[in-house]
């Protein structure tokens, strides 16, 4: 097994839904790729999207009973077998062709890289979770551009060899939306292994973050659920204008 891309999913049926489907089609070599699906305890109809892959030997689907929070990732990483793993967000909806490919090349020209994630399309709607350029300087190397600087976990790619350097340590950390799983990941990778993280400058994804899109694919609750838990105010109220 040569990539693996796992996602962990908790009531976004709609975003799953379309997530899946592009993923799969993205692939340039299928049978070099799994894909890990944990479901954290979800109570809308992310199971009814699940059940149409079960006899699909690409996708492997994890049910779990609770909502554990980001803390399942520390499960979910150990489920993958591939070289290199993949993290991406149930609210990625597109994918630029050849997904695999590209993250193996970067990986490959970019050793002392251990985090890169795919570049995100920025609309009137959303900035994709990605901060301003102001936070990035680039590094070309065989006319491939990496900006370097804050990396989320939308859809990033990390080798599982390096990781295992320190997974006993991301193990016991409490992951939570301030603490999230790409910024321990990243902040490990530097500070353990010395490796920089960035993000592919011409390789795209369509990360539906905000509360636009949480509108559109009928998800606002449950992210206004999600920062109140994590006791995210600003993002609530920001969240609840949209149900106006």
């Amino acid at each position: 097994m040569k990539i693996s891309f796992v996602i962990l999913t908790w009531n976004r049926y709609k975003f799953l839904e379309k997530c899946l489907e592009n993923l799969i089609e993205s692939l340039g070599t299928p049978s070099n790729c799994e894909i890990i699906i944990m479901d954290n305890g979800s109570t809308d109809n992310t199971r009814d999207v699940l059940k149409r892959y079960q006899n699909n030997k690409l996708v492997k689907v994890l049910l779990r009973e609770k909502n554990y929070g980001l803390n399942a990732y520390k499960k979910l990483f150990g489920y993958a077998k591939g070289e290199y793993v993949v993290i991406v967000d149930d609210d990625v909806l597109s994918f630029p062709q050849k997904l695999d490919d590209i993250f193996i090349d970067y990986m490959q020209t970019f050793p002392h890289y251990g985090f890169i994630a795919l570049n995100v399309i920025q609309n009137e709607f959303t900035n994709g979770a990605k901060p301003g350029p102001e936070f990035y300087t680039e590094e070309i190397i065989d006319g491939k551009i990496l900006q370097t600087g804050p990396t989320g976990g939308w859809c990033a790619c990390f080798r599982k060899k390096e990781y295992k350097k320190f997974w006993l340590n991301f193990r016991f950390k409490n992951l939570n939306m301030m603490k999230s799983e790409d910024g321990v990941l990243a902040h490990y990778f530097q500070r353990k292994l010395g490796l920089k993280s960035g993000i592919i400058k011409n390789a795209t994804c369509f990360h539906a973050s905000g509360p636009y899109y949480a509108k559109q694919y009928g998800h606002l609750d449950r992210e206004i659920e999600k920062y109140a838990q994590s006791k995210m105010l600003s993002f609530v109220s920001e969240y609840e204008e949209y149900k106006e």
